[in-house]
């Protein structure tokens, strides 16, 4: 059992090792023993503070300079050492206090004064110089780390505004379509797991193509920001609004049943025909659209879901347009 243990070990510190090096090449790190141990730490997986702050960096593709290996390594390996050294340094000035003592307990005689007191001093001098060490000691894991954390609460906030950009479409300020895949599955599960319904609608602008070929690709950018807005101001704040792809936009509506979903969708459509629409030369007719509405089947493969609702959708194309049509 402990020959195995032992094998294990060693495969795992081969592989810990090789991740090392294929960083240390990868990002072009000169392999210093500081930048090995850095490394060791985050690829063996036990520094978890460690592990996120680079892949921060790796996700923002940051480059591992001189400035921020050494940020990195003043937080999480010198930090570890300095508050060992913080340990000692208490340590050795307990045991030399305790010395003074008792080296002032054993004046017995006059005789004895003048050696103890050249002891006495040289103990004061240890003392100070521990006391010197300490303060050093302790300014470093005060100040120093203190900085890093600024700089990594820096990166992290980075990183926040990375990800919410990645989920939102840059010409509406919606939800992307990525965001939509990742609302479908867990406003899905939560269905399920409460057994309340979940609805979807799906949207299109009525004779987008001649938008842009008869104003330009501006007034129907004009036009996709104007039902935007529509949509927004139509749904409640738990409802999740995206712009699905192109001109055709996704409305999910948790706890809410087919028929009042249908309503919903009527209300966009009429609120759409009230909104005052962006003026074009020459005048642009009604805006109008169609919509495909559906519940959530326990169970049902989301695909399956998806395209029942397309589908609902195309047939209110077929059946004129500007209509919204059950599934």
């Amino acid at each position: 059992m402990a020959v195995k243990a032992a094998a294990a070990n060693t495969e795992k510190g081969r592989a810990v090792a090789d991740a090392v090096l294929a960083s240390l090449q990868r990002y072009e790190i000169a392999p210093t023993p500081d930048n090995y141990a850095l490394w060791y730490e985050y690829h063996a997986g036990q520094n978890p503070g460690l592990r996120r702050t680079i892949d921060i960096l790796v996700f923002n593709n940051s480059s591992f300079d001189e400035k921020t290996l050494r940020d990195l390594k003043q937080t999480y390996l010198y930090a570890k050492e300095e508050e060992s050294a913080l340990r000692e340094s208490a340590l050795k000035l307990q045991n030399t206090l305790q010395q003074m003592v008792g080296s002032a307990a054993r004046l017995a005689a006059p005789s004895d004064l003048r050696d103890e007191v050249e002891r006495i001093r040289y103990l004061v001098e240890e003392v100070v110089r521990e006391s010197r060490q300490l303060a050093r000691s302790v300014r470093l894991l005060r100040y120093e780390p203190g900085e890093s954390a600024a700089t990594i609460e820096a990166l992290e906030n980075h990183l926040a505004r990375a990800l919410r950009d990645a989920c939102l479409d840059g010409l509406t300020g919606l939800a992307n379509r990525k965001a939509f895949d990742s609302a479908i599955h867990r406003l899905a599960g939560e269905s399920m797991n409460s057994g309340q319904d979940l609805s979807l609608l799906l949207i299109d602008i009525d004779h987008f193509k001649q938008v842009n070929d008869g104003w330009g690709h501006c007034a129907g950018d004009a036009v996709l920001c104007h039902l935007a807005k529509v949509l927004q101001q139509s749904v409640r704040g738990g409802d999740h609004v995206a712009r699905y792809g192109g001109e055709e936009f996704s409305v999910l509506l948790p706890r809410t049943d087919a028929s009042s979903a249908f309503a919903v969708g009527e209300n966009i459509r009429e609120a759409l025909a009230r909104e005052p629409r962006p003026d074009f030369t020459p005048p642009m007719a009604s805006l109008t659209v169609s919509i495909g509405v559906s519940c959530y089947e326990a169970g049902e493969p989301l695909s399956d879901w998806v395209r029942r609702t397309d589908t609902a959708l195309y047939r209110a194309k077929r059946e004129g347009r500007n209509r919204v049509q059950l599934a």
